[in-house]
């Protein structure tokens, strides 16, 4: 009889208590600030300005909220954003993170990377971009002509052929760039130039620090190595020889296909790095006097190409190894034949040594109407 006294008490009491959590429910849809793009500026060594840009739907056309706080850590920020907005603030629906160059170069990323990794809040498709001056004046800005700036910004930085020069990288990506002993991230680069945010070209980073830049051409050969199927589109500049002197032939080639193998010899005294890349693709616009009807003379265009292409290969990976650095993860080719522990330290130190073996074949698979 004791046992069902208790019982009816804790009922009643567990009744009473649910009628006092009314203000304490989840907020409905409507009362939700969903951040869609967040920047970090730079102050000093401890502190940066935090921006975040919340998409509020309209009947007419969208409009953005931007919110902006002094803090030393994400969840600080977040504490003292939240008191700024009319809505309940949340990151389950980030996009995008913008870091300015200084804070990159001066600070690094890490510490706010790992953070937002770390909540679970935040979900798996969060690209990272590094910008020109200040992320702030790329949330804030005016793009004539574009959706709002949440939406612009996603869709700009979404994997495409047109711009696959550089690694767009999400949050997860980044994290397993920085923690890689065989490797160094790279992210884009954006500018905001005559209305327009341009992916200017590609941010290389030791660890989690901006140390320097390559070009979108660059970016591509570098993506090439890294084992991406399908290539912008490139221009070729060759020089040829004619009665009347040298003359510039231009050809725009779209590339279908590529495949790269990177092998070592295995040798830790006299490195030595087999890279053999496999291209495909039709020449889409062409500016010179060859009849490329006549296999000869296609032929010849071939191994001209070829040799451009193995040229700037080299220099490029020679201009890395003088940097110490290496986006297009050459290391791992060294480490697969490496015995013993295998540290950073050690790979680039390989790295920097080895000599490189490139051979390069071209298959032009069409041609168009090109005469």
């Amino acid at each position: 009889m004791r046992w069902i006294c208790w019982y009816l008490i804790s009922t009643v009491f567990s009744l009473a208590l649910a009628g006092c959590t009314g203000e304490f429910e989840r907020p409905a849809l409507e009362d939700m600030a969903m951040i869609g793009v967040m920047g970090f500026d730079y102050i000093d060594d401890k502190q940066m300005n935090v921006v975040v840009a919340i998409p509020v739907p309209a009947r007419g056309k969208e409009s953005t909220q931007v919110y902006s706080t002094k803090a030393s850590m994400t969840s600080e920020a977040m504490l003292k954003l939240a008191t700024k907005s009319e809505r309940t603030m949340t990151l389950s629906q980030l996009r995008v993170i913008l870091f300015s160059e200084e804070l990159v170069r001066k600070v690094g990323i890490g510490k706010v990377v790992l953070d937002l990794y770390r909540n679970p809040i935040v979900g798996e498709n969060v690209f990272i971009a590094i910008v020109k001056g200040k992320a702030e004046d790329i949330i804030r800005g005016e793009y004539r002509n574009k959706p709002e700036v949440n939406t612009y910004l996603n869709d700009l930085l979404r994997p495409r052929v047109e711009t696959a020069f550089s690694s767009f990288s999400t949050i997860h990506d980044f994290v397993f760039m920085m923690t890689s002993k065989t490797g160094d991230p790279n992210l884009p680069y954006l500018i905001k130039q005559n209305g327009n945010i341009q992916i200017a070209k590609v941010a290389l980073l030791r660890k989690d620090k901006l140390i320097g830049f390559y070009s979108q051409r660059e970016g591509k050969l570098v993506q090439c190595l890294l084992g991406q199927k399908r290539l912008p589109r490139v221009k070729f500049e060759l020089t040829e020889q004619t009665n009347e002197g040298e003359r510039l032939e231009e050809i725009i080639f779209d590339f279908v296909w590529s495949k790269s193998k990177v092998r070592s010899n295995g040798n830790q005294k006299k490195p030595v790095i087999d890279i053999n890349l496999e291209l495909r693709g039709v020449v889409v616009g062409y500016d010179g006097k060859k009849n490329l009807d006549k296999r000869p003379q296609m032929e010849k265009l071939v191994k001209q190409m070829e040799a451009l292409i193995k040229r700037e290969t080299a220099v490029m990976l020679k201009k890395f190894q003088q940097e110490g650095v290496d986006p297009a993860g050459i290391e791992e080719s060294l480490r697969q034949k490496y015995y013993g522990k295998w540290t950073r330290e050690k790979g680039l130190a390989l790295y920097q040594q080895a000599g490189f073996n490139i051979k390069v074949k071209l298959d032009i698979l069409g041609y168009g109407t090109i005469k």
